[in-house]
């Protein structure tokens, strides 16, 4: 009997199925309520404000306390503030920095620590610790010299490594015009501004900025009130100190019209393009959800129209997005793209065109209707993240918002139409004062980019106006084989290179507490191994004559042919003498800077991949540089890797020092320990 009913209900299911029209698109239904916590709100009398999240769904807690400073401009000494964050953890007068660590590690909690902020969270079973922590860091910070030495060098020495990375550069000469170098917003960060900054100026910070009377406690979770405000009082109640006025910066001035910025990176085989103007645009603004739908029909992610124009249908790049932000103070909105050099030009009509056409013509229903589903997915995720709920918390007092002005989101979010998308887009894409800035090699784009008719200005790596760079010619008649025949001389000749017996090299580079060796033994006349190992595994490269063998962990590698291949294509102890028989080098038509050294690129082919550039220098030869094109989740990156410390062992020049970048400001160098050459 179960089973007919069963049956009968498969056929009145099938019945209805098929009295239903398909091609009709159901009616949406009525936008959501969310039930987003609301904040309880109390303050202390020394000033300090408290909101409360009470959420006992998971025994967990969340301190954010910040210091609501307003905008703060640093001049020559810019990045105080920056350090001070970093030194804030370094330990108090109760724990040094090891006992901290300690402390925090043994209740399973995190702590973080920023300019003007702290952070603290974890079980709510430990909420004593969890405030008693985040208030020593905030009214007991030690600022120790040591650790402020400590920072202040390794900041340096990323600064340096931004200075050959193309989106950190990007980022510096946007803001840089579209700010001014006087807002808050345009001052750089620099090696200069740094070197300007002292432990006294750290210290000068932390008494000015850090006062309760414009500190906003923010606690989510496993709390209720009484106890909350009964931990606050305890623990923040007797901290002192006021901050009298915030200072206050007008808004940049537009761009008179569409202006074009170059930074010229010789070595780049790419281009980092972004485009936009600033904005006004604070949290609460009622064209805020149609600006958030026009974003996403535009370019939030891979459903917009730029990610479709830029690489779906052009192959220009491996991603083309758009974004704006949200302040009580000037921001911006603006679009961007890494590209190939040859499409440079192109990309930025296309962007032009897609930032055009969202002006001008109507969004599609189905692009509307596909905005709005992506935005209200994304809302209702971020609500499972207690830093989204005390964020809100915080923005609703910060920005006198309404009690329910989130709970109000999805509603305000169905209520945008075609028209209010258009009618935002016209009003914060400036069309006509638009800043393109560029970074990317100014010999293969700068003639292209002129021929969009809008003026073009070069600037520095920081942002400072520079002269159009001079594109110096290689001289007539020279070649990649050429080159390469130069280097081999200044390494010491052919004769004493080809009369290498062995060679056992081996390098150390150390980071984050990781060791890592790397070997390489040479045995004429045709057997080389290369050995990698640290705590990961390790690695090892044997060549005998024409076979290569791959172990991994002790275990042999399966290679395919296009594999051994290109592992072949590097069997040689010295890169150039492989070099050296190709034919299929290309000799770069203009000379190359790197870091203030003039040099010659080679482009050597690599199949299914963008060359790889050895770069010469001129003055001694040597090979100094080689960048490999790499690709990641994000598209392709350009990596680096710099050789140096060139020393005479043998009768031959060797590198005894090598430079792998691991991402900005992290850096792998690894150094010569040992060089026998027979």
């Amino acid at each position: 009997m179960k089973r007919i009913l069963i049956a009968l209900s498969l056929v009145a299911s099938v019945a209805a199925s098929a009295q239903i029209d398909r091609s009709i698109r159901p009616t949406a239904a009525p936008a959501r309520t969310p039930t987003i916590a609301q904040y309880q709100k109390f303050q202390l009398k020394n000033g300090l404000t408290v909101l409360l999240v009470e959420d006992h769904k998971l025994p967990r807690l969340s301190l954010s306390l910040t210091m609501d400073v307003g905008q703060v401009l640093e001049g020559d000494k810019t990045g105080t503030v920056s350090l001070l964050g970093e030194l804030l953890n370094e330990g108090t007068k109760t724990y040094t920095k090891e006992a901290l660590d300690e402390k925090v590690d043994f209740i399973g909690a995190r702590l973080s620590t920023g300019g003007t902020s702290v952070g603290a969270g974890g079980l709510s079973k430990y909420a004593e610790d969890l405030f008693a922590l985040s208030a020593e860091v905030a009214q007991r910070p030690s600022l120790p010299q040591a650790g402020f030495d400590k920072i202040k060098e390794r900041t340096l020495s990323g600064l340096k490594s931004q200075k050959d990375d193309p989106a950190a550069i990007q980022s510096n000469i946007f803001n840089a015009r579209v700010f001014g170098a006087n807002h808050p917003n345009g001052e750089l960060t620099t090696e200069a501004s740094v070197a300007n900054v002292t432990l006294a100026d750290c210290k000068k910070a932390y008494t000015t900025y850090w006062k309760p009377n414009i500190a906003v406690l923010t606690i989510v979770g496993d709390i209720d009130l009484a106890r909350a405000k009964a931990l606050a009082e305890a623990h923040y109640g007797g901290w002192k100190g006021k901050f009298t006025k915030k200072a206050s910066f007008p808004a940049p001035a537009d761009l008179s019209g569409i202006q074009i910025q170059v930074a010229n990176r010789p070595s780049s085989v790419q281009s980092n393009i972004q485009i936009g103007n600033t904005i006004e645009l604070p949290i609460g603004h009622p064209d805020l959800e149609a600006l958030r739908v026009m974003n996403e029909v535009l370019g939030a992610g891979s459903a917009g129209r730029l990610f479709r124009n830029l690489r779906e249908d052009k192959a220009y790049t491996y991603g083309a997005y758009s974004s704006f932000g949200t302040s009580r103070y000037t921001t911006v909105i603006e679009a961007s793209a890494e590209v190939r050099n040859a499409v440079t030009d192109s990309a930025v009509e296309q962007f032009l065109f897609e930032i055009n056409r969202i002006r001008t013509e109507s969004v599609t229903d189905e692009e509307l209707r596909s905005a709005k589903n992506n935005l209200a997915g994304g809302f209702g995720r971020s609500l499972e993240r207690p830093e989204t709920v005390a964020s809100m918390a915080g923005n609703t007092l910060l920005y006198n918002l309404p009690a329910d002005y989130y709970n109000g989101y999805l509603t305000r979010l169905e209520a945008v139409t075609a028209q209010d998308v258009q009618r935002v887009a016209q009003k914060y894409w400036k069309s006509d004062k638009l800043l393109i800035s560029v970074v990317g090699k100014a010999a293969d784009i700068a003639k292209p980019l002129q021929r969009l008719g809008y003026p073009v200005s070069y600037v520095s790596f920081e942002g400072q106006p520079t002269e159009a760079p001079k594109f110096d010619a290689v001289p007539a008649g020279l070649t990649a084989t050429k080159v390469i025949e130069s280097a081999l001389q200044a390494m010491g000749g052919m004769e004493r290179i080809n009369a290498l017996q062995s060679v056992n090299w081996k390098q150390e580079a150390s980071i984050m507490g990781i060791t890592i060796n790397a070997e390489v033994a040479f045995t004429a006349p045709s057997t080389l191994v290369q050995k990698q190992t640290s705590p990961m595994g390790s690695s090892e490269t044997r060549y005998e004559g024409d076979n290569v063998t791959v172990m991994q962990n002790g275990a042999a590698k399966q290679l395919s042919a296009d594999e051994k291949a290109e592992l072949m294509a590097d069997r040689f102890l010295i890169d150039e003498l492989g070099l050296l028989k190709r034919t299929d080098l290309k000799l770069q038509e203009t000379k190359v800077d790197v870091n203030g050294e003039a040099c010659y690129a080679i482009e050597i082919p690599k199949a299914g991949s963008d060359p790889v550039v050895k770069l010469y220098s001129i003055a001694t030869g040597l090979r100094i540089r080689e960048a490999r094109t790499q690709e990641g989740p994000q598209g392709k990156t350009v990596v680096n890797v710099d050789y140096s410390d060139y020393r005479e062992v043998g009768g031959v020049k060797f590198p005894h020092e090598m430079k792998v970048p691991l991402q900005p400001g992290m850096d792998l160098i690894f150094k010569t320990t040992t060089l026998d050459v027979k």
